[in-house]
């Protein structure tokens, strides 16, 4: 991972008294105001002071050595400075037609060109903070102030480990300078897909895409960005799918992939995937800029349950050794325990269901059997969901979005009726988790579906076979007495 040099800018001239020439050991001093313990601060001499006239604002600079006479001699360079042939060098820059950057841009623009040119070529600092001494810290008011002393009147370079421009004052012959420090921050959103809106948690089912977006506010002398994030175990990070650059008031567009890179997987680091910024990337950005880089991740089988969440976790590297604080997001998906019983709470087996997303038609909600755990859980893409078998009267899913879900039986137990109709349950920011006092079921948790038993229907060789015999006794014996006596009137009225 690159590690990140970042600078601060500064320098005019140091100088002090209002005449064409000086002594030759005038010394100087170069102060910065507000500085902090954990940077390290160093300075470049570029140009030395010949001589100058304060009155007149006139100023003779020269290269300060061969390596930075052969820098002021670069085409680069010569955009912001020309050398005439005896060696004077002079600010000449002006911005383009049409062109819409300030000369304080143009100053930092060169500061950081004059930096990489030294890294390049392996030109020491004249002196640095790291080195005891050289760089003296006071402390006023709870403000830090630092000091070079005993510096040659010239033109310096001043280099920060933060990676922000200082502001430019010159005095002569001590020139103060104030360090703006300001590092860049990010602020890290997920998409709620059922209102679709950025916030900092969402609830998501396994299985499911989630959409993420890191926002880097920029602050002046952008150096080396690194974007870091570290996906949780309970998710599968995608791709990135795009890096949009804002410009406040002005236009935001997309970010051409070769002005970065995507470092993902196998990295040394913590996290799982790294965008590296290049550095032509981070010289085109200024103060209030913004980046914001989109990607996805996909919630897997291994995702935390309620509880805690799945936290999502992202920081900013910059500068020499600097990180920004981490900011983090939380995806949430939830369970439910199915329970059956009959009418007296009594658990039953043998159930089957299926879960939808509308109470007729819909989509289903396919889920698939996690026989390590003994669960159902929601079913990932390319996985071929089965039906909910319930075993002991009860059965847990997992993995399942905030919303309202359908519950359809296809296999009713053995004696008892099918439900007509599917029943709802709603999932929202909990589990709908099933409670038992011991073997008893308590009403009202989890998702509860009674099936209830039809009434005993007659059979034969049974009570009904009784019956029917009975009253067909009872019909026989009734005709042969209707017989009888007709048969007894018809031999009276015969005899008569």
């Amino acid at each position: 991972m690159k590690r990140i040099v970042s600078l601060l800018l500064a320098l005019l001239m140091i100088a002090s008294f209002s005449t064409m020439a000086f002594a030759a050991d005038e010394k100087g001093s170069i102060t910065i105001n507000g500085v902090s313990t954990e940077n390290v601060y160093s300075i470049y001499k570029l140009l030395t002071l010949e001589s100058y006239d304060t009155d007149a604002k006139a100023y003779s600079y020269k290269a300060a050595d061969d390596d930075w006479e052969a820098f002021f001699a670069t085409a680069d360079a010569k955009k912001y400075f020309s050398t005439d042939s005896s060696g004077y060098v002079t600010w000449t820059w002006v911005a383009a037609t049409g062109e819409t950057t300030t000369e304080d841009e143009a100053i930092a623009a060169f500061a950081k060109l004059a930096l990489a040119y030294a890294q390049a070529n392996d030109i020491d600092p004249l002196k640095s903070s790291a080195n005891a001494g050289e760089f003296v810290i006071t402390e006023n008011g709870g403000v830090n102030s630092g000091k070079f002393s005993d510096l040659e009147l010239g033109y310096y370079l001043v280099d920060s480990t933060m990676g922000a421009l200082c502001g430019l004052t010159t005095t002569n012959p001590n020139a103060s300078i104030n360090a703006k420090n300001a590092a860049p921050t990010i602020d890290k959103q997920v998409k709620e897909d059922s209102t679709n809106q950025w916030t900092d948690s969402n609830s998501a089912d396994i299985g499911q895409t989630i959409e993420f977006r890191v926002t880097i506010s920029v602050h002046a002398g952008a150096e080396n960005y690194v974007l870091h994030d570290e996906v949780p175990v309970g998710m599968t990070f995608k791709e990135v799918t795009g890096i949009q650059h804002v410009i406040p008031g002005f236009e935001t567009h997309d970010t051409p992939d070769t002005m970065y890179e995507v470092k993902a997987p196998g990295l040394d680091s913590t996290c799982t995937f790294e965008v590296v910024f290049t550095k032509e990337f981070c010289d085109s950005l200024k103060t209030n800029d913004k980046i914001i880089v989109s990607y996805t991740a996909v919630l897997n089988e291994n995702a935390v349950i309620a509880g805690t969440g799945n936290v999502n976790t992202a920081w900013l590297s910059f500068g020499k050794d600097h990180e920004t604080a981490e900011d983090t997001t939380t995806t949430y998906t939830y369970a439910a325990d199915i329970v059956k019983t009959d009418s007296q709470n009594k658990l039953i087996d043998g159930a089957q269901f299926r879960i939808y997303d509308a109470a007729s038609g819909g989509n289903e909600v396919a889920v698939v059997w996690d026989a390590t755990e003994g669960i159902y859980r929601r079913a990932k893409d390319g996985e071929t969901g089965v039906a909910i078998e319930v075993n002991d009267g009860k059965v847990r899913v997992v993995g399942l979005d905030n919303g309202t879900y359908y519950l359809e039986e296809t296999v009713a137990p053995d004696g008892y009726n099918k439900l007509e109709t599917r029943q709802s349950f709603i999932i929202s920011d909990k589990n709908l988790n099933a409670i038992f006092n011991g073997e008893i079921y308590s009403t009202g948790s989890g998702v509860h579906v009674v099936n209830k038993t039809g009434s005993m229907l007659p059979e034969t060789g049974g009570l009904g076979t009784v019956l029917f015999t009975l009253l067909g006794g009872g019909t026989a014996l009734g005709t042969g007495v209707v017989l009888v006596t007709k048969k007894r009137l018809s031999k009276i009225k015969d005899e008569d």
